[in-house]
Order: C-alpha cells, then sequence, then structure tokens
C-alpha cells in the first residue's frame, strides 16, 4: 500500500462522508474499540506472497549455494529475494565462518582489558559500562528490543531483502558470528511468514529499529554466543535492500517510459531529425547516443506521416537527453547496490589475521560507522531527480497534445481535454518527491546522527507510481491523437503496446460525436502499467520481452 496524501484525503472524505449521528454512535460505543490490541504483543507477521504483483508469480530458478560476500551480487538477489530461489551456504564456507570466530574469541581472550562495543560493555549512551554476567545472559537470551517502529509496513520482497544482506559481513567473517547464527537467518528466507517491519518512523543512528523488530525473535530460536546480539541489529542492511531494490526496480519502470515517450513522439508526429544518426557525430556522450538510438530503434518503419521543415516543441527536442541522465543515474545507483549489497557492515567489524594482512595490520576489532551507509542513500535521492524530470516531461506532453491542432484537431476540455487537470496533480508532487534526503539535525548523545534511507526508499517508490500514472495519461493521448487521424497504425516496435494500450482505453470517436467517462480505464491502465514494471524487472534480463506491457499476458 502506497502513502500519500491521497490516502489521507480519500480516508478523511470517508469519515466526513458518514452520518453525523454515525460517528457518534461508534465513538460511544464500546465494542467498536474491542478488537484492538492492548497490553504486550509480539511482533507481528505476515505471509510471504508467492506473487510479485497480482497475477505474475515468482519464477524461482536452481538452488543457490554462498562461498563468500562476494557471491551477493544483483542477480543472485533478484532469484533469491525476488523469486524465491532457495539458497544455502557452503559447508566449507560455514567451516571458515566458525573458524573466524574461534579466532575471534581467541583475540578477545588474550586482550581482556579491551572494551568492546557490544559485546563487554553496554551499548549506547552506556558505553563507558562494563555488562555484568547477568545483563550478558540478558543479551543473549533475550537480545537488545531495539524495535520500536510503526506505521505502514515494507514489502515482503523488502523485508526478505534485509535478511540476504544481513549476511554479507557474516559470509566475510567480520561479524564474526557462528556458522549456527549464519544458516539460521539464510533459513529465515524459506519461511512462509516474516515479521512486519514498517517503513516509518526509523529516524535513529543505524538500522536498531528495523532489526530489532525483524530479528526479535532469534534469541528465542537459537542459542546466541558472545557479541551475536550486537549482530543481528547492526550494519546497514535495510539501507542496503532499499537501494537494491530501487535498483532493480529501475529496468521496468525507465523501460516503460522510454517506450511511452517513443509513442508520444510518434503521435505527435515529430520530425525525425531530431533524433536523428548524424547527431551521433556531435554527441559524445555515450547514454545520449544510446537514447536516440533506442528512440529511432522504436519508431523505425512508423508510418504515421512525419512533419517537415517544422521543429517540433523543446520537451520533445530535449527526450533523448533528459533519458540519458536517466540512463546515467540508473547506472551509478546499480554499482553502488552491489557495493554496499558485498561490503562488510557491523559495528563493531572483526578483521581477522588473513584479511588484517592484506592490508600490512595486525588483526583487530574495530568500533566503525558502518551502521550507516551514505552512498546508499545518495544514490536513490539521485534516481529521484531524474524520475521527477521524467515526470515533468510527461505533463508536459500531455500539454502538448492538448495545445497541438494537427495531433489532436478538434479538441474541446471534455474527456481527453480533461486529462491536463489530472496530469497536473500528479506531476505536482515530484517538487517535494525530487528533493534529496538530507541527514535530519543530530540528536543528542551517543546516537546522535540520524539515517534517512527509509525516507529516501519512500520518496521513489512513490515517484515510480507518479511516473507510471503519467505514462497512462500519455499512452492514451498518443492513442486517440493516432486514431482521430484516420486511425493510423504506430511503427511494428511499438504496435503491441498501442494494442494493449486500446484494451483499457478504446478509442473515441469524438469526430461522430462520441463521448464516455473513462476514469476507470486510465486508473485499469496505470495499475497495469506499473504492475508491469515491476513483473519485467523480476525477470532474468534474456527472459524479458520487447515491450514492458507483454511481460502480464490477459
Amino acid at each position: 500500500m502506497s502513502v500519500s496524501r491521497r490516502f489521507f484525503l480519500k480516508s478523511g472524505a470517508l469519515l466526513s462522508s458518514l452520518p453525523l449521528a454515525a460517528t457518534a454512535a461508534h465513538a460511544a460505543d464500546p465494542a467498536a474499540t474491542a478488537s484492538r490490541q492492548v497490553g504486550p504483543a509480539p511482533v507481528r507477521t505476515t505471509p510471504v506472497s508467492d506473487y510479485i504483483v497480482d497475477g505474475f508469480k515468482v519464477n524461482p530458478s536452481a538452488p543457490i549455494v554462498l562461498k563468500g560476500r562476494r557471491d551477493l551480487t544483483l542477480d543472485v538477489y533478484r532469484k533469491v529475494v525476488w523469486n524465491h530461489t532457495p539458497v544455502s551456504v557452503d559447508p566449507a564456507a560455514l567451516k571458515q565462518i566458525d573458524a573466524w570466530r574461534k579466532e575471534f574469541l581467541d583475540f578477545l581472550a588474550v586482550h581482556p582489558e579491551l572494551n568492546v562495543y557490544g559485546v563487554n560493555i553496554k551499548p549506547g549512551d552506556a558505553h563507558k559500562q562494563r555488562l555484568t554476567e547477568e545483563e550478558l545472559k540478558q543479551n543473549l537470551s533475550q537480545g537488545l528490543n531495539t524495535g520500536i517502529s510503526f506505521g505502514e509496513p515494507l514489502p515482503n520482497r523488502v523485508v526478505r531483502g534485509i535478511i540476504l544482506a544481513r549476511t554479507s559481513g557474516m559470509l566475510g567473517g567480520n561479524s564474526a558470528s557462528s556458522a549456527a547464527l549464519t544458516s539460521h537467518i539464510i533459513g529465515m528466507l524459506g519461511r512462509k511468514e516474516l515479521p512486519v517491519v514498517p517503513r516509518e518512523g526509523q529516524g535513529g543512528a543505524g538500522e536498531v529499529c528495523p532489526l530489532g523488530t525483524l530479528f526479535d525473535n532469534i534469541p528465542r530460536e537459537i542459542h546466541l554466543g558472545l557479541k551475536e546480539p550486537m549482530t543481528i541489529i547492526n550494519g546497514h542492511p535495510t539501507a542496503t535492500a532499499l537501494c537494491v531494490d530501487l535498483a532493480l526496480r529501475s529496468d521496468g519502470i525507465i523501460k516503460l517510459t522510454e517506450q511511452v515517450l517513443a509513442l508520444a513522439i510518434d503521435g505527435l508526429t515529430a520530425p525525425s531529425e531530431h533524433f536523428g544518426v548524424q547527431l551521433e557525430a556531435c554527441w559524445d556522450d555515450p547514454d545520449e547516443q544510446k537514447a536516440l538510438q533506442n528512440i529511432r530503434a522504436y519508431l523505425k518503419d512508423a508510418p504515421v506521416p512525419r512533419r517537415q521543415n517544422v521543429q517540433a516543441r523543446v520537451t520533445v527536442r530535449d527526450i533523448p537527453l533528459i533519458l540519458a541522465a536517466a540512463y546515467k543515474a540508473q547506472r551509478n545507483l546499480k554499482q553502488i547496490a552491489q557495493t554496499v549489497l558485498q561490503s562488510s557492515h557491523d559495528n563493531p567489524l572483526w578483521i581477522p589475521k588473513d584479511q588484517a594482512a592484506k592490508v600490512g595490520a595486525e588483526p583487530y576489532v574495530c568500533s566503525n560507522g558502518s551502521y550507516h551507509s551514505q552512498i546508499a542513500m545518495n544514490a536513490p535521492d539521485e534516481i529521484a531527480r531524474n524520475y521527477a524530470d521524467l515526470a515533468t516531461v510527461l505533463y508536459s506532453l500531455v500539454q502538448c497534445y492538448y495545445s497541438d491542432p494537427v495531433a489532436m484537431p478538434g479538441l474541446d476540455n471534455l474527456i481527453y481535454g480533461n486529462m491536463q487537470m489530472n496530469a497536473s496533480d500528479w506531476q505536482d508532487e515530484t517538487r517535494m518527491l525530487g528533493q534529496p534526503s538530507l541527514l535530519p539535525p543530530p540528536q543528542f548523545g551517543q546516537n546522535d546522527l540520524c539515517s534517512p534511507y527509509m525516507r529516501a526508499w519512500n520518496k521513489v517508490d512513490r515517484l515510480e507510481k507518479v511516473l507510471a500514472a503519467l505514462d497512462a495519461q500519455v499512452a492514451c493521448m498518443a492513442s486517440e491523437s493516432i486514431f482521430i487521424r484516420s486511425d493510423l497504425k504506430t511503427s511494428p516496435a511499438l504496435q503491441p503496446m498501442l494494442d494493449i494500450i486500446r484494451k483499457f482505453n478504446p478509442p473515441i470517436d469524438v469526430a461522430k460525436g462520441d463521448r464516455r467517462t473513462i476514469a476507470t480505464e486510465l486508473d485499469g491502465l496505470y495499475n497495469f502499467m506499473a504492475d508491469s514494471a515491476m513483473a519485467y524487472s523480476s525477470l532474468d534480463p534474456e527472459k524479458r520481452p520487447a515491450l514492458v506491457l507483454q511481460t502480464i499476458k490477459f
């Protein structure tokens, strides 16, 4: 469920539409609150769905065996987290994990004078105090109970992603965790139900709030050893999973928008020279060249006659340049997602002898800041800005159609003539959603600096829906434009997409005076586009169809 002002406005409208007597009776009736949870309660769980989106099931591949943290690639993540491919840790790797842990425990025995965060001293503002035997036993049996967030939940796929991302430091030996705990956390990916992890209220240093909820039951499921209660709530697996989630999803929404933009160009009969191969002799940027090539491929052999000796609007001529910037942001997002997915992150981090030797150092346990991943927050901000710009282009194209007497002859303020009113509201959201997720003002004490990773993800999550909504509106305008000019066809590459669009929004013969209300049709196409983009992203690249809207079969 997406969080937006529309949701709150809709909720308010429903409440305000109730008769006053009914609302008063509801408030006065004690039975109305009888089902509410009161008192101590366990962490809630929710079933894990076998569907990527409605009507499109997960597609597991052959089981994957992890031998180390470098095996955690975006491809493996998509297979395991999104498509529920079985995963395990190689027996030899588990043996090495236990060897690294033994080395860590031996190091502590030789250096009893060291204060090691979360191991023999208390966490947070109590870090100057040594743990008593009783306090240590309580931590091992109960965990650290840091899950305090509530609100709208993250999707199951993101929760599964956090679980996989948590294992990177374990697989590398730097979390100093046991093979038993590593296997136990990997085993959570096979469960049919998982804890509900909120997407709101994550305003603390690091990720102790979501991780404290997700892994709350582990101390009651498996015996924990020294340091392990801290390992399950530390590091940046949430920021990692959110970053990777957006990186994978970008394939579908960018490709869909690219294809809708190409259809819009065709519907507006923009001159071919705006995207001509000759421009590649001048535009040295490879992404700009790629955008030109993609647009030409979509428009090849289009029967819609191109306008000659006419310059299309700035919006149309700028499309390849704005697409190119999105390609760049996407590539950067994927590179950063891959980096943070494979990195060891925990506090403290154990650097065993074999790894320390590679940097000319001795083994040591280091308190550090790797519960915070700045790059995993900055990369989503970059893609957010590009999504916002693409949304503005799409909104401008609605205006282009509205005011173009060739593309939409005889248009009035009925049916498609009202489209800009709806589109302007969607586009206006992007002014807020495209803003950077700056670090909040510091708090007091040890945990002074917050990590706004959840806010960065929430904004991009909403922006994808805004893009799908504007894609739907531009697609319908292009379809109608092509139809009212003797029902011309589009290019062979785009015709299957046009046919799908018309299943949801059949053309209206305005020349004969026909008209109808199309709000439900637009809503259906919008949801189908959003679902198709997600389903497309879930597939292995070699299995993806040519057009995003061909992913889900009718």
